[in-house]
C-alpha cells in the first residue's frame, strides 16, 4: 500500500524586491509551496513559458515593465496560471486595472507578517476558483454531450415512428 504525498503548489513569485521574495519563499515553503522567484516581468514570462506553475504572484512596481504591462502577456499564454496581483500602492485604481486585465485577486504588499498570510489566502482562493471553474466546465460539457445524445435519440425515434405511420397508412 502506497501513501501518496501531496504535491507542492508551484508558485511563481515575480518581484524585484529580493528580500521580500526570500521571505515569501521561506514562509510559503512552510505551507507546502514550491516557490520560484523571478526578479522582473520578462524573467517571469520566460519561466512561465518554460515551466508549468499552479499559480503566479505578480508585483506592480518593477524596473523596465510594471505588472500591468506584464499581466496581459501572461494572460495570452496557452494555459496561464491564475495571477494574484501584488502592489504596495494604496491606490484602488491599480487593483481595479489588474482585475480587469485578468488578475484573479490582489494583495497590498507590506513587510508585516500579515502580508504572507494574506498572499497565501489569495493564492489558495485563486486556486480554488480555478479548480471549481474547471469542474464546472467539465460538468457543462457532460450536460451538453448528454443533451446531444438525447436529441439524436429523439430524432431517430421520430424518424422510426414516421416510417411506421407511413407503413400503416399504406395498408389502409
Amino acid at each position: 500500500m502506497t501513501i501518496e504525498t501531496p504535491q507542492p503548489i508551484r508558485l511563481l513569485y515575480i518581484d524585484d524586491d529580493r528580500g521580500l521574495s526570500r521571505l515569501v519563499e521561506k514562509e510559503l515553503g512552510r505551507h507546502g509551496y514550491a516557490v520560484t522567484c523571478a526578479p522582473d516581468g520578462d524573467a517571469g514570462l520566460e519561466l512561465l513559458q518554460q515551466h508549468e506553475y499552479d499559480v503566479c504572484a505578480l508585483d506592480h512596481y518593477m524596473p523596465m515593465r510594471d505588472g500591468l504591462d506584464v499581466l496581459p502577456d501572461i494572460m495570452t499564454l496557452s494555459a496561464p496560471p491564475p495571477v494574484v496581483y501584488v502592489t504596495g500602492a494604496q491606490d484602488g485604481r491599480i487593483a481595479v486595472a489588474a482585475l480587469r486585465a485578468g488578475a484573479a485577486d490582489y494583495v497590498i504588499k507590506d513587510v508585516s507578517e500579515d502580508f504572507t498570510s494574506l498572499l497565501r489566502s489569495a493564492l489558495e482562493d485563486a486556486l480554488l476558483r480555478r479548480r471549481l471553474q474547471r469542474e464546472n466546465d467539465l460538468a457543462q460539457e457532460e450536460i451538453r454531450l448528454g443533451r446531444d445524445r438525447a436529441e439524436a435519440m429523439l430524432r431517430e425515434v421520430n424518424h422510426r415512428v414516421g416510417n411506421s405511420l407511413q407503413l400503416v397508412s399504406s395498408f389502409m
